[in-house]
Protein backbone atom coordinates (compact mmCIF):
# COMPACT_ATOMS: atom_id res chain seq x y z
CA UNK A 1 0.00 0.00 0.00
CA UNK A 2 0.73 3.32 -0.61
CA UNK A 3 0.39 6.44 1.96
CA UNK A 4 -0.81 9.26 0.51
CA UNK A 5 0.04 12.76 2.29
CA UNK A 6 -3.59 14.84 2.58
CA UNK A 7 -2.46 18.11 3.75
CA UNK A 8 -4.54 19.20 6.89
CA UNK A 9 -7.37 21.86 6.45
CA UNK A 10 -6.54 26.01 7.68
CA UNK A 11 -2.68 25.46 8.42
CA UNK A 12 -2.07 28.95 6.42
CA UNK A 13 -1.52 31.62 8.85
CA UNK A 14 -3.65 35.09 7.55
CA UNK A 15 -1.29 37.93 8.17
CA UNK A 16 -1.93 40.11 11.28
CA UNK A 17 -3.63 43.16 10.22
CA UNK A 18 -2.77 46.89 11.03
CA UNK A 19 -4.86 48.00 14.33
CA UNK A 20 -5.02 51.31 12.46
CA UNK A 21 -7.50 49.43 9.95
CA UNK A 22 -9.84 47.39 11.76
CA UNK A 23 -13.40 47.48 10.21
CA UNK A 24 -16.05 48.01 12.64
CA UNK A 25 -19.41 46.01 12.26
CA UNK A 26 -22.20 47.37 13.45
CA UNK A 27 -24.65 44.54 14.86
CA UNK A 28 -27.92 45.70 12.60
CA UNK A 29 -24.78 44.35 9.69
CA UNK A 30 -25.10 40.76 10.52
CA UNK A 31 -28.66 40.21 12.04
CA UNK A 32 -28.64 41.20 15.66
CA UNK A 33 -31.54 43.77 16.34
CA UNK A 34 -32.64 42.61 19.77
CA UNK A 35 -31.91 42.33 23.32
CA UNK A 36 -34.93 39.62 23.96
CA UNK A 37 -35.77 41.33 26.83
CA UNK A 38 -39.02 39.67 27.79
CA UNK A 39 -37.98 36.25 26.55
CA UNK A 40 -35.29 36.85 29.18
CA UNK A 41 -37.47 37.81 31.86
CA UNK A 42 -40.38 35.32 31.11
CA UNK A 43 -37.45 32.25 30.66
CA UNK A 44 -35.89 32.93 33.99
CA UNK A 45 -39.51 33.22 35.88
CA UNK A 46 -40.37 30.13 34.13
CA UNK A 47 -37.92 28.21 35.51
CA UNK A 48 -37.78 30.04 39.26
CA UNK A 49 -41.46 28.14 39.09
CA UNK A 50 -40.50 24.95 38.02
CA UNK A 51 -37.28 24.69 40.50
CA UNK A 52 -39.98 25.21 42.79
CA UNK A 53 -42.27 22.79 41.73
CA UNK A 54 -38.94 20.52 41.95
CA UNK A 55 -38.58 21.28 45.94
CA UNK A 56 -42.55 19.49 46.26
CA UNK A 57 -40.53 15.61 45.19
CA UNK A 58 -39.47 13.41 47.60
CA UNK A 59 -35.76 14.26 48.70
CA UNK A 60 -33.90 10.97 50.88
CA UNK A 61 -31.72 13.84 52.01
CA UNK A 62 -31.09 17.64 52.43
CA UNK A 63 -28.82 18.07 49.69
CA UNK A 64 -31.26 18.08 46.78
CA UNK A 65 -33.33 20.35 48.20
CA UNK A 66 -30.56 23.15 49.72
CA UNK A 67 -28.89 22.42 45.94
CA UNK A 68 -32.37 23.74 44.85
CA UNK A 69 -33.03 26.66 47.26
CA UNK A 70 -29.21 28.30 46.33
CA UNK A 71 -30.28 27.65 42.80
CA UNK A 72 -33.65 29.61 43.25
CA UNK A 73 -31.92 32.22 45.23
CA UNK A 74 -29.08 32.81 42.51
CA UNK A 75 -31.74 32.76 39.82
CA UNK A 76 -34.22 35.09 41.94
CA UNK A 77 -31.06 37.48 42.49
CA UNK A 78 -30.14 37.61 39.00
CA UNK A 79 -33.89 38.20 37.87
CA UNK A 80 -33.82 41.13 40.30
CA UNK A 81 -30.86 42.70 39.49
CA UNK A 82 -32.20 42.51 35.44
CA UNK A 83 -35.41 44.55 36.52
CA UNK A 84 -33.26 46.91 37.95
CA UNK A 85 -31.11 47.78 35.78
CA UNK A 86 -33.74 47.79 32.95
CA UNK A 87 -35.39 50.28 35.11
CA UNK A 88 -32.36 52.58 35.88
CA UNK A 89 -30.37 52.37 32.30
CA UNK A 90 -32.90 55.21 31.04
CA UNK A 91 -32.25 57.34 33.71
CA UNK A 92 -28.76 57.67 33.52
Amino acid sequence: MERVFHPIAGTDVEPARDAQHVEHERPEDWGWHHEFVTGRQVGGWMTFLILGLLLTTTHYNGAGAVALISMMVVLLIGLMWDIRRRHTQWGS
